[in-house]
């Protein structure tokens, strides 16, 4: 009896097969060189391709340099906006700019009223004008205006119930777009603030105190010897 498993039969049997598997695999196989080969003829081959086996292919950018003149342009342009800019910023900020006048009321009940109150020549006049602008001075120099204020000065010391008013010129350098109503109450706040941490030789009743951005024609007259 033949062994049906002999190793001849065997080895023809497996070559036999290995030979069929490989040409099987061959038929089926897809020809890689005639696909990438071709340009558009072999697009459609190409793309039946697995995604791992395909090297796209981008065409190279040329970027080509600014020539100096554009760059020269670039360069003057960006520096004339700059400076249009600037310029502008220092326009609206320090030249479109008024001054505003405000007077300033100071109750003081400490003081009688004299005649001699009535001339700014006399020496109690300069005296009182001194403490008086001293104090306001001192108050919008310690304030959030303090780069705003310019100077006070005393122009008018009246009688008043109990004491004196003295009326003060206040001076201060805002925009010209700016509300004097809304500046004249800010300026009363911080004066009646000043008004109050006052401890010095004066009196001062501060609620009697006041600002008012309606001066009368004695202090117009006054701008003329201040500037």
């Amino acid at each position: 009896m033949k062994d049906l498993h002999s190793a001849p039969f065997a080895s023809r049997h497996t070559s036999q097969c290995e030979s069929c598997i490989f040409q099987q695999h061959s038929l089926h196989s897809t020809d890689f060189s005639q696909a990438l080969v071709g340009g558009q003829k072999g697009y459609q081959t190409y793309r039946d391709l697995p995604w791992d086996l395909q090297k796209i292919r981008q065409p190279a950018i040329n970027i080509r340099p600014l020539e100096p003149w554009k760059i020269a342009l670039i360069v003057v342009g960006t520096a004339v906006a700059a400076a249009v800019t600037i310029g502008l910023l220092v326009y609206f900020l320090a030249y479109d700019q008024k001054l505003f006048y405000y007077s300033g009321n100071v109750k003081i009940t400490n003081i009688r009223y004299h005649n001699e109150l009535s001339r700014q020549s006399s020496g109690r006049f300069r005296d009182l004008s001194e403490r008086v602008e001293r104090l306001i001075d001192k108050t919008f120099y310690n304030s959030i205006l303090r780069k705003k204020y310019i100077r006070s000065r005393l122009i008018r010391v009246s009688p008043d119930g109990d004491g004196v008013m003295a009326e003060a010129l206040l001076t201060f350098w805002f925009s010209s777009t700016d509300s004097r109503e809304a500046l004249r109450e800010r300026i009363e706040r911080i004066l009646r603030r000043g008004l109050k941490k006052y401890r010095g030789p004066l009196r001062i009743n501060v609620r009697s105190s006041a600002v008012s951005s309606k001066y009368p024609a004695s202090l117009l007259k006054a701008l003329l010897v201040l500037f």
